[in-house]
């Protein structure tokens, strides 16, 4: 059972913390695409230091639409029923996301032989946490469950 300060007024459980952080996380391409455009004289060799490989970009950015679609409708899903009905769907597609995320980044390393990069070995630390996070706790799952499954 959710507790009253964790409902909204229509309510719907609200996103914790770090549920935002981890949808942030997974669609950090698009985030890193919007600083890039932001920086116009910079946004090429800006996108070129994190994904060097233009395939990768744009697989992560297939990868990051579904996160960043939930942090735009997660607003929206007590206002329109066909928003809580893709809303209720939610937790399995962010799993989908993160598991894809992962093989992602371990192609990336088999690409490189292995060879040990601290800026790969954090996103791999980070992503093996964010899904430890979406896994173990019950407030992602519940986040995702309709009005009348919260009890």
């Amino acid at each position: 059972m959710i507790p009253f300060h964790r409902l909204n007024d229509q309510g719907w459980a609200r996103p914790s913390l770090w549920l935002y952080i981890a949808m942030a996380f997974l669609a950090r391409t698009w985030l890193l695409f919007v600083a890039a455009a932001a920086s116009r004289q910079h946004g090429s060799e800006l996108l070129a230091l994190f994904y060097p490989q233009t395939e990768t970009f744009y697989l992560g950015l297939a990868l990051g639409l579904p996160a960043l679609t939930l942090l735009a409708l997660q607003a929206f899903r007590a206002r329109h029923s066909w928003v809580g009905g893709l809303w209720r769907h939610g937790y399995p597609l962010l799993l989908l996301t993160w598991v894809l995320d992962l093989l992602l980044q371990l192609y990336t390393l088999y690409l490189h032989h292995g060879l040990f990069q601290w800026g790969s070995a954090a996103m791999l630390m980070l992503t093996l946490w964010i899904g430890w996070y979406l896994l173990a706790s019950r407030d992602s799952r519940w986040v995702f469950a309709t009005q009348g499954d919260l009890a």
